[in-house]
């Protein structure tokens, strides 16, 4: 789990600006689980940070995604979503309400899988597993 102070110190190597918006938003970030969207940070900062823009806060979260601290989710065609856990998981987008979990995967097996396909990968460094669907409290209303 990273933490503000390697936030801080990745935006020093890039030669970012080092603001309090940006410190807002690794602070807003760090140790979530619920994947929110750009919009989600935004109104969730925008009341303390009057000036803070949406453009702010994508830069900032895309140079974190540089540096291997989140990933970006592009699950979904409308919204990008960030998640703080880089460990290899999966990731399931109810269809209905919109909600991003995580789902445990057996990274082993799967990479063992995809390079004995027949389909010439040689090195799988990244895998993005997407599911979609109804979750259980969209499937029973």
């Amino acid at each position: 789990m990273w933490s503000v102070d390697d936030g801080i110190a990745v935006l020093r190597e890039r030669g970012a600006k080092v603001t309090a918006q940006r410190i807002a938003i690794m602070r807003n970030l760090q140790g979530r689980t619920d994947h929110p969207s750009v919009d989600t940070i935004y109104r969730e900062l925008a009341v303390d940070y009057p000036t803070m823009s949406v453009a702010t806060v994508y830069s900032t979260a895309q140079l974190l995604a540089d540096a291997g601290l989140i990933k970006i989710l592009s699950i979904d065609d409308k919204r990008v979503y960030f998640d703080p856990n880089t460990a290899t998981h999966g990731h399931f987008l109810c269809k209905n309400c919109k909600k991003v979990s995580d789902f445990e995967i057996d990274e082993t097996s799967l990479f063992r899988s995809a390079a004995a396909s027949k389909n010439n990968i040689a090195q799988i460094e990244v895998a993005e597993i997407f599911f979609y669907g109804l979750c259980s409290d969209c499937l029973t209303i």
